[in-house]
């Protein structure tokens, strides 16, 4: 029997011990604001502690004010317990840099402060994408402003495209047209997997994102119905991801099974693609930037040169989208325990304005969360950045942050590891990830269309 993620963090009984830093100390009789950040210098996020010392001498000088940051360079699962406890004390940071993911457990446990109001004022929100005021957003309150995100699309190896005949640059604009592509690659490169989108539980996670709710959304569907607050069980579009599934590792072998299955599964998948053994897969902004990086572990030299990148269309069907993406991402929050909620407003105000993001953006690159970020001459620079995410970041969704998500992401799965290896047909799969979702939720917290 498998091992299943631990529940909601809320219900731990202990947590790890951090010590923090900061970066400069407060002058007795002057108004400090703290900021804490899972980031420490010379390791974990270490950029990030780089730009708070850059730009938050010139915030103090405007505002008036001492800022003083808090650093942490733990694993993000302590370091939410850890911010939680200290909420929940009355204590901690005045301002705290939150995984948008955790948005909707600190809302619905009164850990976190809405900015609405502030909003009304704030210049930035107009240049805000939709899809990036919705991530920060729940249960029609707006928690967080987004700072940086990613998006998820195709990447391919153009000389193998070429070499099948596929016409370059490529744009699938349903699923037919990648699995006819597909079948062009097996017919001409016999030794290259033409297809990899996650799936298993060896995948984990990115079983999830790169894989299945890629392909759930891009089929019209949902995994969980915020308005009802349940989770979709069983749908037209559940089965047409499926049935996907399906159809590129069992019916047409235009994927690779076993590989899903192997030990390292991940990382076997990067070597695969770099050596061109794989020739399109579905991966996130990183991939490009980080993984395939020339000088990194898994690079391609001459990168920019041999791989490709594509929007991921949706089916093709009647209620579908044109094209999806999944994201993730972080920002500020408030602490409703502040005794400064107006001035950390201002700090976060100042943090997000076009010259302090365009110098984050200098040290750390990410898709833009702003219209006016994505113009920026530092972004422009940045052609592959700048493309994807004006190709994306307006058509993202994110994961459901619910409390059961991990669980639930498990069955996920687990359901795709049974349909690609044929153990279970597409309504066996289905039926029984009812099953076990029910048993995790409740059954007054699954729904079937």
């Amino acid at each position: 029997m498998q091992n299943r993620p631990v529940p909601l963090f809320f219900s731990l009984l202990g947590f790890i011990s951090l010590v923090f830093c900061s970066c400069r100390a407060p002058e007795p009789g002057v108004t400090t604001v703290t900021i804490l950040e899972n980031a420490v210098r010379g390791g974990k996020n270490s950029r990030y502690v780089e730009w708070y010392d850059e730009v938050l001498p010139g915030i103090e000088k405007k505002l008036g004010i001492k800022v003083k940051l808090l650093t942490a360079g733990i694993m993000d699962e302590d370091f939410k317990v850890r911010i939680a406890l200290d909420i929940k004390s009355k204590k901690g940071a005045d301002i705290i840099g939150l995984d948008q993911f955790w948005i909707p457990e600190f809302a619905d446990a009164g850990l976190i402060t809405p900015l609405d109001a502030y909003l009304e004022t704030w210049p930035g929100v107009k240049h805000l994408y939709d899809s990036m005021r919705r991530m920060g957003s729940y249960k029609g309150h707006t928690y967080l402003i987004m700072r940086d995100t990613d998006v998820r699309m195709l990447f391919y190896h153009k000389p193998c495209f070429r070499a099948a005949g596929i016409r370059l640059p490529w744009q699938p604009g349903n699923w037919e047209e990648i699995i006819d592509a597909a079948r062009k690659i097996k017919a001409s490169r016999p030794g290259v997997i033409p297809l990899q989108i996650n799936a298993g539980l060896k995948m984990g996670e990115a079983t999830a994102m790169q894989g299945f709710l890629m392909l759930l959304f891009g089929a019209g569907g949902e995994l969980y119905d915020e308005e009802k607050g349940k989770w979709v069980v069983e749908s037209a579009a559940l089965r047409r991801t499926l049935e996907f599934y399906r159809r590129i590792y069992v019916k047409e072998n235009l994927a690779d099974v076993e590989l899903q299955l192997a030990g390292h599964a991940r990382e076997k998948s990067f070597e695969l693609f770099q050596k061109g053994g794989i020739a399109c897969y579905i991966e996130g902004t990183w991939f490009y930037t980080s993984v395939l990086k020339p000088e990194s572990s898994w690079g391609i030299r001459d990168r920019d040169e041999r791989i490709g990148w594509a929007k991921m269309p949706g089916s093709g069907d009647k209620k579908a989208p044109g094209f999806v993406s999944v994201s993730g991402g972080s920002g500020l929050i408030i602490n409703p325990s502040s005794p400064h909620p107006e001035l950390a407003w201002k700090v976060i105000s100042e943090l997000n304005s076009s010259g302090n993001m365009a110098r984050l953006f200098s040290l750390v690159p990410f898709s833009p969360t702003r219209k006016d970020i994505a113009r920026l001459p530092v972004v422009q620079s940045n052609k592959f950045i700048s493309k994807s995410g004006e190709a994306l970041v307006p058509v993202t969704r994110s994961r459901p942050g619910i409390s059961e998500y991990p669980e639930v992401s498990f069955q996920v799965q687990l359901m795709t590891e049974e349909v690609i290896t044929g153990k279970k047909t597409v309504e066996e799969a289905i039926k029984d990830f009812g099953k076990s979702i029910a048993l995790i939720a409740g059954k007054n917290k699954v729904i079937r269309r």
